[in-house]
């Protein structure tokens, strides 16, 4: 089989080579960077591999904006939605970023090292945003992406593949909390995060001179646990209700038209979309994320946004569609007016082959 060409002017993760011995053949372009997606197995041998054993995932293209200075915790506080108010170092959060206009920018994992926040971010150009804020305002702080190209271990058995790495100390590691280690001559941090929705750690080395040593650490550490490389598991995430804000669901939302209301701490002090985001909150919002379950009917791949129907009137749209295993029927996250986002509403979602009823619920659709 011929792998399709991919031209120099994107990157290639630090960890290319052994992706695509094992066989990748669909990349994402993320970040700049090619990210491998899919291994040509069928689609429920990753989810099972997720959700009953371990899996590791290349997500190099998982950039870090980095702010480094002695107003890093407040600058991170002015850039995202969330108060840093009590963070600790070594812990992590998650939050948003918006513009001025108060639409989301992306969802980034907030990390908190001694010296430093790392803002660990979507496919956008996090770093060029927040540089050009910085260089027009009195913080005291340097932005820059460092050379730090993580890897994810997901799965109920990632536990067991982490401890043999880095030792009995991962056990106290809880979710949203980070330790620094060292695997194969290269300092880490190892945080208790991920994009499974499930067990799953994600290591930081700290630079990739020895990318490759690292990646062949983690399959060796994972070769007793029958550890399978895959990529991005987009069903299992969809049923957890997580999503990307800057890949696919991103159709100009604000923070209170998405499910986890948790997301803005309004009143902790100026930020980015402030204003704008208090007249959101004073009007009201007129759509709102959703679940939509389907039928167990196939569906085919989704490539872009979906049409949702009340009868022959438009009423929102889905990008993420998947066929989702625990529920054995399809799910999507979708944005909808908000005169049809009570749970229990029947809509139709409209896809390139015909319609399917779709029932909106509530996120996540499996706890």
């Amino acid at each position: 089989m011929t792998r399709q060409v991919l031209y120099p002017n994107v990157r290639r993760s630090p960890y290319f080579a052994r992706t695509d011995a094992a066989g990748a053949i669909e990349y994402l372009t993320y970040n700049h960077m090619y990210m491998p997606m899919s291994y040509g197995r069928a689609p429920g041998v990753d989810y099972r591999a997720l959700t009953e054993g371990v899996t590791l995932w290349d997500v190099g293209a998982e950039r870090q904006t980095e702010l480094l200075g002695p107003d890093a915790v407040p600058f991170t506080d002015y850039l995202t939605t969330r108060s840093m108010e009590g963070i600790e170092p070594l812990q992590a959060r998650y939050t948003l970023c918006c513009d001025e206009t108060g639409q989301i920018l992306c969802d980034p994992v907030m990390i908190v090292l001694e010296d430093r926040v790392w803002l660990s971010h979507g496919t956008v150009d996090l770093t060029l945003w927040a540089k050009g804020i910085a260089l027009h305002s009195d913080f005291d702080v340097e932005v820059s992406e460092p050379d730090v190209a993580p890897v994810q271990v997901q799965g109920p058995l990632s536990p067991d593949v982490v401890r043999a790495l880095f030792g009995p100390g991962i056990d106290d590691l809880k979710r949203f909390r980070c330790m620094r280690s060292q695997l194969a001559g290269t300092d880490v941090i190892v945080s208790r995060t991920g994009w499974s929705g499930g067990a799953g750690f994600e290591i930081y080395p700290l630079g990739t001179e020895r990318a490759l040593e690292l990646w062949d650490a983690i399959v060796e550490a994972g070769k007793p646990y029958d550890l399978l490389i895959t990529g991005p598991n987009g069903p299992k995430a969809v049923e957890s209700g997580i999503t990307d804000t800057s890949l696919a669901t991103n159709q100009s939302l604000n923070p209170f038209e998405l499910w986890q209301d948790y997301l803005v701490d309004i009143d902790k002090g100026p930020f980015m979309g402030r204003e704008a985001l208090i007249a959101v909150r004073d009007a009201g919002i007129t759509r709102r994320q959703v679940g939509l379950l389907g039928t167990a009917d196939p569906l085919p791949r989704q490539e872009t946004f979906w049409d949702v129907v009340s009868g022959d009137t438009v009423v929102g749209a889905t990008r993420w569609t998947v066929h989702s295993w625990a529920l054995g029927r399809t799910a999507s996250i979708g944005v909808v007016g908000i005169d049809y986002a009570s749970p229990g509403t029947e809509l139709e979602l409209v896809h390139p082959e015909g319609r399917q009823p779709v029932q909106v619920t509530t996120l996540p659709f499996v706890r």
